[in-house]
């Protein structure tokens, strides 16, 4: 086969450290083989015979004869007088090819070894038959009669022959296509989007129907039946796939469909050849499909044009397809394809992870092909022309090699796989960078970063974390100071294989911002690397503590310790101790010496009693930050007496209290403070204020209910603060009312109410402030022998929301007697704001 092959080339770049893989590949794409232009104006069908060397093609309706070219396409001649020449189709033994003449109402026969016309047979006026096909000794035409379609037939080797219509065979609104295989003849029509469709057995010569019925189709420009006469197969370009049906009953194949590339493939040209290999072309190119494996083995581009409706052809060789295609001029050609059932195969590198000079790496790739896998295969592999072990192809279409280069440098691999009797031959390459790995060697972690202690780690890495550092690496460390740009060597810290860390220990001496400079040297697979790592080192910040005492005594020696910590400390470093208490706002001051360790030792003899707050502050030097400590030590006070006193135990409500607050001795503060807080509410300031010659301060105070009142003193510089407290009693008011009398009369200066005797006087009984649901008793007392007597006292009766309570009074035999009522608020045992209190007496007498 004389293949024009194009190499498809595709860059690859994968960046792996600095390794860049270009990858090549070169599979065959099927072009036709031999391409001749054919003086066409039309097309309608295509015969090979390859016997004698020829390919007929005919040209439709319009035309007046058949073209006859070489089997590259070159033409040879044109049998004229062939009036619209449609169908076309050769004898079994190749030596006649009979036509369909559309415009000549007739079937022809031509001897194929001398291109002569030897019988023509009228199928009668008007007839325009368009298709004809050879089965069972009988040649069949598909014609027209009478506005319907017809199928017919003429036995070549009977003494008279003659074109017999079949009106037995169905009845066909056009003249129908015709298809043979073994000793099945097909016919289809269009019937709107399905097809028409009838398949005849015809082994005897006499055709008898197998299957008639509709399927889906459309207008076919492509009918098929295989070499066995099991399917059929119809090309519609209306449809999404060639379809396939079972001949005995044209159900559905098995496959039922032959994919020809997708929505809008329009597939309309179907050939089979002899070993069942069905092609199959559309508007995406021919593909072919090994019989019944519906996944293409191949996929055809044929850059031409189109395959023209009904333009495949199979040559009787076995593996030649001959097409006739369309290009967007109108041109047609005859496409020559000598192998296309060869499968496509395409080789494919995969680049390694990384090349790095005296490692060993892996080569791999695949191939891949439309038909089965060449597993075990032998692929040739080369380096840059020289051969290197050939290499097997996997079960899984994958291959792969190692190798080792000891230089840097770019390598090209080229893989080729030769073919076999179903595959074509590919070849790939690769150009394979080797070279070391870009390494970063980089600070991290900073663990310390004073001046007597700077740690910190680092990390030593390839590239994407590639290739492997080997057992000894080091890196070499150097301290440059950025004020001074003075350097120093450290020298070299191990790094660890496993984990590639790294740990710089140093210890500079001074405050300051130093730059850190590692340096790896590389090796025979690693770039050297170099990086800073810029941090300040700051100065100490030593903690100062102070062990003071919480107390102390007035006037007497103090002394108690500190500690700055971050020691050592230079001589002659010393703190400022200051002392605030009351008598001094303003502290005094004086300094300690700090020891070599950091101890420090304050020494006092305070004479103010109270709060007195040590305040310790180290100014800081060249490796150390200020640092200050606070401690407050309690220096004791005398006690001094503090009473406070009121003017009664209990007050009724709303009753003016005085309260009275005495102060023993002090020596510079004589100011008290007096304070209520009145049952369940706030505390608040009576009155301040300086007591008086006798060491008194009053106040005074409405009493509502029971009342804490509490004096304080806030002590001076040489006495403590003292509080002392006086809780009173605070009684409700209970306002009593009777009701129902008709006057009143006085009596020894007493105002009685007076009754009628029938009358029963109502007693209400109001408190304040509001008690609502406590309890309220009556008493009730008479006059009588010198003296006043109860007769009775009330059980509780419950204060109402308004916090009042009523009860009545009988005055049964009280006639012209005296007298008096009264109630008491009893306390609730939850109320403890208050005391229990009786309201006032109320007289009356009783009258007729």
């Amino acid at each position: 086969m004389r293949l024009k092959q194009v190499s498809l080339v595709a860059a690859l770049s994968v960046v792996v450290g600095l390794t860049t893989a270009t990858v090549g590949a070169v599979g065959p794409v099927a072009f036709a083989d031999d391409v001749a232009t054919l003086p066409l104006s039309g097309y309608a069908h295509l015969a090979v015979d390859r016997a004698h060397q020829h390919v007929f093609i005919s040209q439709g309706a319009g035309s007046t004869g058949i073209l006859v070219t070489d089997l590259s396409g070159t033409p040879v001649t044109t049998l004229a007088g062939e009036q619209g020449a449609t169908g076309l189709a050769l004898s079994p033994d190749g030596g006649t090819l009979y036509a369909a003449l559309s415009d000549g109402d007739a079937i022809v026969a031509i001897d194929t070894a001398t291109l002569a016309e030897t019988a023509r047979w009228s199928t009668g006026a008007g007839s325009s038959p368009v298709s004809v096909a050879v089965a069972g000794g009988r040649v069949w035409y598909g014609y027209s009669a009478a506005g319907k379609g017809g199928i017919g037939s003429i036995d070549p080797s009977a003494p008279a022959p003659a074109a017999t219509p079949q009106p037995s065979l169905s009845q066909w609104t056009t003249a129908p296509l015709l298809a043979t295989g073994g000793d099945v003849l097909a016919a289809e029509e269009p019937q709107g989007n399905l097809s028409h469709v009838a398949t005849f057995g015809v082994a005897s010569g006499t055709a008898s129907v197998k299957a008639d019925t509709l399927v889906y189709g459309g207008t076919a420009t492509g009918l098929a039946v295989t070499g066995d006469g099991s399917r059929l197969l119809l090309a519609a370009p209306e449809q999404l796939a060639l379809r396939a049906y079972r001949s005995a009953d044209l159900a559905a194949a098995d496959p039922a469909a032959y994919f020809t590339g997708g929505s809008g493939s329009a597939p309309g040209s179907v050939a089979v050849d002899t070993d069942g290999t069905v092609a199959v072309a559309g508007a995406s190119g021919v593909y072919l499909y090994a019989g019944t494996n519906n996944l293409a083995e191949n996929h055809l581009t044929l850059p031409s044009g189109d395959v023209a409706p009904d333009g495949l052809e199979w040559g009787a060789d076995g593996t030649t397809l001959y097409a006739v295609t369309r290009d967007y001029t109108g041109a047609y050609s005859l496409n020559v394809l000598d192998a296309p059932k060869l499968a496509d195969t395409e080789l494919a590198f995969r680049p390694p992870q990384y090349a790095v000079p005296t490692e060993r790496y892996t080569v791999g790739g695949s191939l891949s092909t439309r038909g089965f896998l060449p597993a075990g295969a032998a692929l040739k592999v080369s380096r840059d022309g020289t051969a290197l072990p050939d290499v097997t192809l996997g079960a899984d279409g994958t291959f792969s090699f190692t190798d080792v280069r000891q230089d840097e440098g770019a390598y090209t691999y080229q893989v080729a796989y030769p073919g076999d009797a179903t595959h074509r031959p590919a070849t790939a390459s690769l150009t394979v960078p080797v070279a070391k790995l870009p390494t970063d060697v980089v600070g991290t972690d900073i663990t310390s970063a004073n001046p007597g202690s700077v740690v910190f780690t680092g990390h030593l890495s390839a590239q994407l974390g590639l290739g492997t550092f080997p057992q000894g690496t080091t890196v070499q460390v150097a301290r440059r100071d950025e004020a001074t740009q003075q350097t120093v060597p450290l020298g070299s810290v191990p790094v660890d294989p496993a984990t590639l860390r790294f740990t710089v220990t140093d210890a500079p001496g001074a405050a300051g911002t130093f730059t850190y400079i590692l340096t790896y040297a590389g090796d025979t697979t690693h770039q050297p690397a170099e990086s800073g790592m810029s941090f300040v080192v700051a100065p100490y910040a030593p903690a100062l503590t102070l062990s003071a005492p919480t107390s102390a005594t007035r006037g007497a020696a103090l002394s108690f310790g500190g500690k700055l910590g971050d020691g050592p400390y230079a001589a002659g470093r010393t703190v400022t101790v200051s002392r605030r208490d009351a008598a001094h706002p303003t502290p005094v001051t004086w300094t300690a010496p700090v020891a070599a360790d950091g101890t420090i030792t304050v020494k006092d003899t305070p004479d103010t009693g109270g709060a007195n707050t040590y305040t310790v502050t180290f100014p800081g030097d060249a490796t150390h930050k200020a640092a200050t400590a606070v401690a407050t030590v309690q220096v004791s006070r005398a006690a001094t007496a503090l009473t406070v006193t009121s003017s009664a135990p209990a007050y009724a409500y709303g009753v003016t209290a005085t309260v009275t607050a005495h102060l023993g001795t002090t020596y510079n503060g004589r100011t008290v403070s007096i304070h209520a807080t009145p049952y369940g509410g706030t505390k608040t300031l009576v009155t301040t204020g300086t007591v008086d010659a006798n060491g008194n301060l009053k106040a005074t105070y409405k009493v509502t209910r029971n009342t804490t009142f509490t004096a304080s003193f806030a002590g001076d510089h040489r006495y403590a603060p003292a509080t002392a407290t006086r809780t009173v009693n605070g009684y409700v008011k209970v306002a009593t009312a009777l009701s129902g009398f008709y006057t009143s009369a006085t009596y020894s200066g007493i105002s009685y109410r007076v009754f009628h005797k029938t009358v029963k006087p109502t007693v209400t009984a109001t408190v304040t402030p509001n008690k609502a649901g406590q309890c309220e008793r009556f008493q009730a007392q008479q006059y009588y022998s010198g003296a006043w007597h109860t007769l009775t006292t009330s059980g509780c009766y419950a204060l109402s929301s308004t916090s009042s309570a009523k009860a009545q009074l009988s005055l049964t035999n009280a006639l012209n007697q005296k007298f008096r009522v009264r109630s008491e608020y009893e306390r609730s045992t939850k109320d403890l704001s208050n005391v229990s209190t009786w309201g006032g007496w109320l007289y009356f007498v009783v009258r007729t």
